[in-house]
């Protein structure tokens, strides 16, 4: 049979790894096994996202509610019922923040394995302080906190109630492009910090010259180098208010140089950023790829040159929902891993209902080692991303990895027997 199909069972977890999964839809210590990973998300994944639904709808309600203030109950027709919302929000909150506090620990990407308990009590206590002073950390405590005043004080126009606003950064944990722009910036942040200071400089040197420019014709305007140099950033930036503009013929050729250079200056970081999203995006794709393959029952256990190998010979194939991968009878020409879907395996005569295959199974492995004809039609039910390992470059990596050849050898082997 030209498929593999992986066998889920409950996975036991401690109450704290649970609650670390159910915040964060992710487990560090397992993450790495993707077959485990797998099969716990099968079990708490439906509870994660409801959580992460529930936290998402009382942060935009948070902001929503501080932004229209009393606007917000003539804008519905309902009653005032800004207490009772608060109360709740300040109740989601709270019960986030401790829950975070307590799991942090999961957040190691080692194993658990036995320790004594002052090793315990240490690793315990550092994941929690870095918690509690990490960027969100800041943000969710502050965030209870203004919600606290604001039931206190009674005053909706104090400022400290208004920091709530900050809690739309809870948001960055549920949305993955805010953390790839993050990586981003953080990768790319010197060449970023470059081109910024150029910039910065540009702005002072020219604001200064047309001060000089300017300053006899208009001293009513440009009164200062400062007043200058807010022109110099209002017209780097291409904004253009218009509110200072050069007259003199010296000031307006200034003037265009500024302008020309602040579209140049401003190019430069959208450039760097456009290729630090491609490469960030094709680094995390070779990662997950890395992460379905070495876990596969096919390349399990083989070294990480040939996994590696592996993954360099991969092309990657996205396909619409009711799409056929291959029809019975046809020509075997790839091994098919699924990277993301699910598609449907039909085989005649037997058995006589279908078999759905899932994220990180892999099918048609068996009529390309033996080189025959399909067995089986393969359809997908979803959009699907497959990957796909063609039949020439199977065979040159078998030849190349003779543990590789032997695993698959064996495989096929044991279906048969079975």
């Amino acid at each position: 049979m030209n498929i593999s199909i992986s066998q889920s069972s409950p996975i036991r977890l401690y109450p704290r790894q649970i609650a670390y999964y159910l915040l964060n839809n992710n487990l560090p210590a397992y993450d790495s096994n993707f077959s485990l990973a797998v099969r716990i998300a099968n079990q708490y994944g439906k509870i994660s996202k409801l959580i992460a639904h529930i936290i998402i709808v009382a942060t935009l309600s948070m902001a929503i509610f501080r932004i229209l203030d009393n606007q917000l109950w003539d804008l519905t027709g309902l009653p005032n019922l800004a207490k009772t919302l608060l109360i709740l929000l300040l109740s989601i909150f709270t019960m986030e923040y401790l829950g975070r506090l307590w799991s942090a620990p999961e957040n190691c990407t080692d194993l658990p394995e036995e320790v004594d308990d002052f090793r315990d009590y240490v690793a315990d206590h550092s994941y929690r302080i870095y918690y509690v002073i990490s960027f969100l950390g800041i943000i969710d405590l502050l965030v209870i906190l203004s919600i606290l005043h604001n039931i206190i004080s009674g005053d909706i126009n104090s400022w400290p109630n208004y920091v709530v606003i900050l809690g739309l950064f809870k948001l960055s944990r549920y949305i993955p492009g805010f953390e790839i722009v993050g990586a981003v910036v953080k990768k790319e942040r010197q060449i970023l910090m470059a081109s910024l200071l150029s910039l910065g400089f540009l702005v002072v040197i020219l604001s200064t010259a047309l001060y000089l420019a300017e300053r006899n014709v208009q001293p009513e305007v440009f009164k200062n180098i400062p007043t200058a140099l807010w022109w110099g950033i209002v017209t780097m930036t291409t904004t253009g208010y218009g509110d200072i503009t050069p007259i003199t013929p010296v000031g307006r050729i200034v003037g265009g140089v500024a302008m020309l250079g602040g579209i140049a200056m401003l190019a430069i970081p959208a450039g760097i950023l456009a290729s630090g999203f491609a490469a960030e995006i094709r680094h995390r794709e070779q990662i997950n790829n890395w992460q379905i393959i070495s876990n596969l029952e096919l390349f399990k256990d083989l070294d990480s040159s040939c996994i590696a190998d592996i993954t360099r010979h991969l092309r990657s194939l996205v396909l619409p929902k009711n799409t056929v991968v291959f029809k019975k009878n046809s020509a075997p020409d790839a091994i098919y891993f699924i990277a993301d879907g699910a598609v449907e395996v039909q085989i005649h005569p037997r058995p006589t209902s279908t078999i759905t295959l899932q994220k990180g199974d892999v099918f048609g492995e068996t009529g390309l080692l033996e080189n025959r004809k399909r067995n089986a039609t393969i359809k997908t039910i979803r959009a699907t991303r497959l990957m796909a390992l063609d039949l020439q470059d199977f065979h040159r990596l078998a030849n190349d990895h003779a543990s590789l050849k032997k695993k698959v050898e064996f495989i096929n082997l044991s279906r048969k027997t079975t």
